[in-house]
């Protein structure tokens, strides 16, 4: 092969690499601007704080386009993935890889984003499927409950030297003739939060752990695990609804 030839396809693979499209949003985890790893002991409230497991499932994916409309997003089935939901995050007592990366279809433009929007949760009809015979990650044991209530939507847990913490958030009030069984109608408190953001040009989503838990003071005692008549999780659920600077997610270009 001669030399012309050789030319012609490197300028032909480089081209098709430079127009290929962005495919996926990186999620970043931080903790008073500290990003969030395992083993990784981080300054809050006084105090060294561990994560040991922090994972959520977003659900109901939609993006804004250039035109102004609203579009359901199809999602790359993958391990951390179905076509409509993703598990993101870490569980640092196992031996799986953390995952903080939404991946879509591949006729999806993420460069064309001007906001997502999407649910932390999963929608009743796929919540209380049972997890034996689902496909990962509907099927991770540590991020259910019970048939009855389902899924734990999103799944904290922070330990420090002198104490622990940790928030499980999902649906409550689900009606069943037994907590092995599946309810028939939505639960009375659903518990999906919707979150919109705006996408920059760093197509990089923030996940703030520090706006999540503001005006709480982390002890055992503060703990939430989804009930409604709890102060602690009246407050975290008054956090997963805030906006600006307060928003539990934002895009990267606000920092």
């Amino acid at each position: 092969m001669n030399k012309t030839v050789w030319l012609l396809l490197a300028f032909l693979l480089n081209a098709c690499s430079e127009n290929k499209q962005p495919t996926s949003l990186v999620f970043v985890p931080v903790l008073e601007h500290n990003i969030i790893k395992c083993n990784k002991a981080i300054m809050f409230q006084e105090g060294e704080w561990l994560i040991t497991q922090l994972q959520f499932f977003i659900s109901n994916v939609e993006m804004l386009n250039k035109v102004g409309k609203w579009n359901s997003i199809p999602l790359m089935v993958t391990p951390e993935q179905t076509s409509t939901a993703a598990l993101l995050g870490v569980n640092c007592l196992s031996k799986a890889q953390p995952n903080w990366q939404l991946t879509f279809s591949d006729n999806i433009n993420v460069s064309e984003m001007k906001k997502i929007r999407f649910a932390v949760g999963l929608p009743f009809e796929v919540n209380h499927l049972n997890p034996l015979t689902q496909k990962s990650p509907l099927n991770d044991s540590s991020m259910f409950w019970v048939w009855q209530t389902g899924h734990k939507f999103a799944r904290i847990e922070m330990q420090s030297n002198s104490d622990n913490w940790l928030f499980h958030l999902g649906s409550t009030g689900c009606k069943s003739p037994s907590v092995m069984r599946t309810p028939h109608q939505a639960c009375l408190y659903p518990n999906l939060f919707t979150q919109e953001i705006s996408i920059g040009t760093s197509k990089t989503i923030i996940f703030d752990l520090s706006s999540l838990i503001a005006k709480l003071t982390l002890t055992m005692e503060s703990s939430c695990q989804s009930k409604h008549t709890n102060k602690y999780c009246q407050q975290l659920f008054s956090n997963l609804t805030a906006s600006g600077k307060h928003a539990i997610f934002r895009e990267k270009s606000h920092e």
